[in-house]
Order: structure tokens, then C-alpha cells, then sequence
């Protein structure tokens, strides 16, 4: 399988570590191109991780035709193009968080993908980490009873650490904490229990940046549920992640690696995650393409967050709540076919 990344920074050392986990097991695979508009980055990564056979090239449109998958790690803003034209030429693409920026990019994406017959998987880790799988299993099999509320905490020094970087810029972050780290913790809530957003309110901070740095988010979901998300992105502790679910049978919190179910016995059980095989996005994406396995992060669990993530800026430039119907109105885009009637 001829592979490449496109993006060479800091997170494409992580999908780089595991190609090279893969080679070394003997899986055929092969990165035969790294791409990025600034050579040195692919020639740091190239030396790196021993990618000797690979090719550096600036422009991704380059390698269509001379590859079978290719890994997207670029700014934010980027990813709908990118991808856009290496799936409609028969690329099956591994898309980091978030997918893309906008609603209806994410519609552009899923139904080219389908259209092409290729896979299209984001690269939300979490789906493949011990715990979360678990509470997943435990949510979707009712052990939770109806989902009444959650509450999620992301706290970091984001705000910090991306000073000077393209992430904090409207043209290629697209947004800020919210739509970066964020998607994470908007993903898990939405994935472990299978719900959608409905309306969405939220209000910024964004200090003397383009985009958002702290977050105050609330939203209803298409059960009745109450969500609601705070962004610190501004924490001097480095980073913190809570994720609470409440539901008519007592509580669920995912304290990596564990998680607590308390129950309306005020009984507290640890949820088993000894018998569950971590994995890594990468090995999901080649086992999909190769039909050994199904797509565990698919494109349309991303669609859910960019849409639940555009409200909430939509949100809080009108000052009022949105529907994400009403946002479906504005993008163009079939909320029968996406969320329901």
C-alpha cells in the first residue's frame, strides 16, 4: 500500500511512529511520499523515522494517482480541499480533528467518500483508548438508563503554547480551542452516547487573538438532554479532561484510565477494561481499507461535532441560541438526511 503524509509537523510524528510499528510487523506498507510547503519539515521527518524510499514534494495535488492512502495533518482550514480531491481521485484518507471547519464540508466529504468508495476516517484517538470504548459500551447498552445530562471540562495552555503559530488565525485554524482540542472532548460525548446536537448557545473569550480561547457552551441534544462544555484555554496546569454523564440510573465519569459508574444505590463500580485491546487510528485505517475491520471514526460521527461546533459560533455571533436545523438552512444542507426529521 503506497501511503503518504501530507503535513509534516508535530502530530505527523505520531502517525509516523505507528507506519513504522506496522513496517516493522511486516504489514505492506509503504510511505512513498511526505508532503508540505516547507521541505525541511518533511526532510526532518523523512530522517527521522527512516522513510528513506520516501519522496518530498510541496504540493499534495503532486502524488494523486501515485498513491493508494494518504494521512492529512495540515492546519485546519486546509483539510476540505485536500481531501476533497485525493478522495474524488480514489484516495482513501485518514483526516485529522477536527474533519474540517464547516458543515457543509463535512457533507461534501462523507458523500464523495461514498460516491468513491474509499474510506474517510478522522483520527480521534479516544475511540481506541481502553476506557472510552468501555463507557461507550456501557451507555449504548442502557447501562445508564436515558442520557439526562452531561458535563464536559477541557482545560490547557493552549492559548500559550500556540502563540505565533497558524492555529491562532482565523484563515488556517478556523477557530480556536473549541474547534481544535475541543473536537476531542465533543467527540466523546457525542460517540459514547449516540446522541445528536439540536440547539447550541455559547459565548467567547478570545483576549487579543483572532480566535477563541475560553469557551462557555450549552446545548441541547436531540433527546431532551443538557450539554454543557467549558473551554479554559488558558489553564497553567497543562492539561485536564472531565467527562460526566448522567442519566436515570445513576453516574457515569471517565477518568482515564478508569471508569466510575455510581448508581441510585450510591454503589460505585469500575467499568472492565482489562479485556479490551487498545489500538491506534492508523491501524484502524489500514485494517478498513484491507477489509480486516470496520471504520471505528467515521466521517459521520465528525460531521456531528463540526456541526454542534459551527452552532456554537454561529451562536454567539447572533446572540441568541441556533438550532442546528436552522443552521442546516443557512449551510444549505439536508437536516432530514443528517439529524432527523
Amino acid at each position: 500500500m503506497r501511503m503518504a503524509i501530507i503535513g509534516c509537523g508535530g502530530i505527523a510524528n505520531v502517525h509516523a511512529r505507528d507506519l513504522v510499528n506496522l513496517i516493522n510487523k511486516g504489514e505492506d506498507v509503504e510511505v512513498s511520499f511526505l508532503v508540505d510547503v516547507r521541505e525541511d519539515n518533511a526532510l526532518r521527518l523523512k530522517k527521522k523515522w527512516g522513510f528513506d524510499k520516501a519522496e518530498v514534494v510541496r504540493d499534495y495535488r503532486s502524488i494523486i494517482g501515485k498513491v493508494d492512502a494518504a494521512i492529512i495533518c495540515t492546519p485546519h482550514t486546509l483539510h476540505y480541499p485536500q481531501a476533497l480531491d485525493l478522495i474524488k481521485n480514489n484516495v482513501h484518507v485518514l483526516l485529522e480533528k477536527p474533519m474540517v471547519c464547516k458543515l457543509e464540508h463535512a457533507v461534501d466529504l462523507i458523500e464523495a467518500a461514498e460516491e468513491s468508495k474509499v474510506v474517510l476516517e478522522v483520527a480521534y484517538q479516544r475511540h481506541f483508548i481502553p476506557c472510552f470504548i468501555a463507557a461507550r459500551e456501557f451507555v449504548r447498552k442502557g447501562g445508564l438508563g436515558r442520557v439526562r445530562l452531561i458535563s464536559l471540562l477541557l482545560a490547557q495552555n493552549w492559548y500559550e503554547f500556540c502563540k505565533g503559530t497558524w492555529r491562532l488565525t482565523q484563515k488556517l485554524g478556523g477557530g480556536g480551542e473549541l474547534m481544535d482540542s475541543g473536537s476531542h472532548i465533543i467527540d466523546i460525548a457525542l460517540w459514547v452516547t449516540g446522541l445528536k446536537p439540536f440547539e447550541v448557545y455559547a459565548a467567547f473569550d478570545k483576549y487579543d487573538s483572532e480566535v477563541d480561547i475560553n469557551t462557555g457552551l450549552v446545548a441541547k441534544m436531540d433527546n431532551g438532554a443538557i450539554l454543557n462544555f467549558t473551554v479554559a484555554g488558558d489553564d497553567p496546569s497543562g492539561w485536564m479532561e472531565i467527562e460526566l454523564f448522567w442519566g436515570d440510573r445513576g453516574r457515569l465519569s471517565i477518568m482515564p484510565p478508569k471508569v466510575l459508574f455510581i448508581g441510585r444505590d450510591r454503589r460505585e463500580a469500575q467499568l472492565d477494561t482489562l479485556n479490551i485491546t487498545p489500538s491506534r487510528p492508523v491501524y484502524n485505517f489500514i485494517d478498513v481499507i484491507l477489509g480486516r475491520d470496520y471504520n471505528r471514526s467515521p466521517g459521520i460521527g465528525a460531521l456531528y461535532v463540526v456541526a454542534l461546533s459551527e452552532a456554537a459560533y454561529e451562536a454567539a455571533n447572533r446572540g441568541r441560541p441556533i438550532s442546528i436545523k436552522e443552521l442546516c438552512e443557512i449551510k444549505g444542507v439536508d437536516y432530514s438526511k443528517f439529524f432527523g426529521p
